[in-house]
């Protein structure tokens, strides 16, 4: 063996020792970054105008809708770590589940209903209670965390279409997009806004807890909450346009933007009638009461332009997701040079 050939063993030998002396060094006193993948299912609640958060408990319960999701996070210190996930959100309302409740008559009388597929792209901080231990496969059994960031959604409310609707644009009892048929005049002469957006931004924020399985999976369980800025989730976010003014539109148009006067509602299959005498009885007329004086073709108009449709809410769309997910920890590689 020349001169040459001992230096560089040498040389690989003096490599080897340190990078396997650091791994050591690494492992008792610094924090080994690394990552970990999440698989998630859960649940999905919206508040806004069709599902009131003034009634938080009723509101939930009767709105359940879910979640999946996949998510990346990186591990950058014992405290804070990073997260990007992708997320599909269901969420839904209908006005007619306020049949009879105090105070929410005229929002019944509104009779909207909606179902809005909801893709989410959000890039998370996370900051952990517990400090993580300096080894990922030592991590605790517990590990509480809370979260905030910003994410990017894309999402499109759809509607059943009144079950009593003729025309060549939709059949009755359809779904269909209601972002396009403009139900609150929106482009039209006299009308300022514009069609809204079906990308929107939202802020993410909550917190979670881990549960260590054995050293590569853990259980998790999380509740987040989106605060949106777009009203329109539910297509709801203005005043009622001119009936007049939708057909002009399409008949479809007209038909979406005012379900006042649908006697059998197209999302529950409730029949409305009673309800729309004893709300047109109260504060209109008491005569509406009695079929026989008041048959159906000589109801009023009661919600014109200007009418507001987005009954007294003041925020944006609110969704709620809660969270069961399957986390695998992905071991960190540490390169070492290999003698040949």
């Amino acid at each position: 063996m020349n001169f040459h050939q001992m230096y560089i063993k040498n040389v690989y030998i003096i490599l080897l020792t340190s990078c396997l002396s650091f791994k050591v060094f690494s492992q008792k006193k610094l924090f080994e970054k690394h990552s970990d993948i999440a698989f998630g299912i859960g649940t999905a609640n919206y508040y806004g105008d069709v599902v009131p958060i003034n009634r938080p408990i009723q509101s939930t319960l009767r709105n359940i809708r879910w979640n999946v999701s996949v998510d990346l996070t990186r591990h950058f210190t014992p405290r804070f770590s990073g997260n990007v996930a992708l997320t599909w959100v269901r969420i839904a309302g209908d006005d007619n589940e306020l049949e009879g409740i105090p105070l929410q008559e005229t929002t019944f009388m509104r009779n909207t209903h909606f179902r809005n597929d909801i893709q989410e792209l959000s890039i998370k901080g996370i900051f952990h209670i517990i400090p993580e231990n300096r080894n990922y496969h030592k991590r605790s059994i517990l590990s509480p965390y809370i979260f905030a960031g910003l994410a990017v959604i894309h999402h499109n409310p759809i509607a059943k279409v009144p079950l009593d609707f003729v025309g060549s644009e939709a059949i009755a009892g359809e779904w269909v997009s209601l972002q396009p048929l403009r139900t609150e005049g929106q482009g039209l002469v006299g009308y300022s806004e514009t069609p809204y957006n079906l990308f929107a931004v939202n802020i993410p924020f909550g917190a979670g807890v881990k549960y260590k399985i054995n050293r590569k999976f853990d259980l998790g369980f999380e509740v987040g909450l989106r605060y949106s800025f777009t009203d329109y989730l539910d297509d709801i976010g203005g005043n009622y346009a001119n009936y007049n003014d939708l057909i002009a539109v399409s008949p479809l148009a007209a038909a979406m933007g005012h379900r006042e006067y649908e006697l059998i509602a197209a999302n529950s299959g409730k029949n409305r009638e009673a309800a729309i005498r004893q709300y047109l009885a109260t504060n209109v007329n008491p005569a509406y009461a009695n079929p026989a004086l008041t048959p159906t073709s000589t109801f009023p108009e009661i919600f014109g332009k200007g009418s507001t449709r987005n009954g007294a809410s003041r925020l944006d769309d609110i969704y709620l997701l809660t969270t069961f997910k399957l986390i695998y920890h992905i071991a960190p590689q540490i390169k070492c040079p290999v003698i040949q």
